[in-house]
């Protein structure tokens, strides 16, 4: 289970506007409005009557919004495609992503191990790649496996455990 820090604050508007137009097709009118919700934003902090002065913002996606965790999956499209093409499944909600493996009790656990530690190796590359980064205090790994088969990934566990998660 993958939680990326901050990913809301850290999510680059060119690079996600690129990617709704080459990944997704979206152009025209629905194109503009989604620029025009991302581009030219500014915040400030209110203290009472105190204000501080405007900043412009130019990465992350509003949270708190119905659009904001869309736009997160939508950039992290990427990371699917590195799953499938290690055989791996995902599911991806906002900032939470889970790669998953099922294998049936008879089935091929032998390079599970290098194909999982190879995943998370160009997931790893391609976060830092798009200025995303793992939350090691809340990134785990869980096994559901016959004893039999937990000596088969005994080293994926140790990778794992030194370079994900803390």
């Amino acid at each position: 289970m993958l939680d990326l820090s901050a990913a809301f604050y850290v999510i680059d508007h060119n690079i996600l506007l690129n990617r709704l137009d080459y990944a997704f097709g979206i152009s025209g009118d629905a194109f503009s409005w989604i620029k025009s919700y991302l581009v030219d934003r500014t915040q400030r902090v209110a203290i009472n009557f105190d204000h501080s002065d405007d900043m412009h913002l130019k990465y992350g996606v509003p949270q708190g919004s119905v659009l904001g965790p869309r736009l997160s999956c939508m950039f992290a499209k990427p990371m699917g495609e590195i799953c499938w093409r290690h055989g791996m499944s995902y599911h991806s909600y906002a900032d939470d992503t889970q790669v998953y493996k099922i294998l049936k009790p008879t089935g091929d656990w032998r390079d599970l191990s290098v194909r999982l530690e190879r995943c998370l190796s160009d997931i790893s590359d391609w976060m830092t790649t798009n200025m995303l980064k793992l939350n090691q205090d809340k990134t785990e790994l869980i096994v559901f496996a016959p004893k039999h088969r937990i000596k088969h990934l005994s080293r994926v566990f140790s990778f794992i455990q030194r370079n994900y998660c803390e």
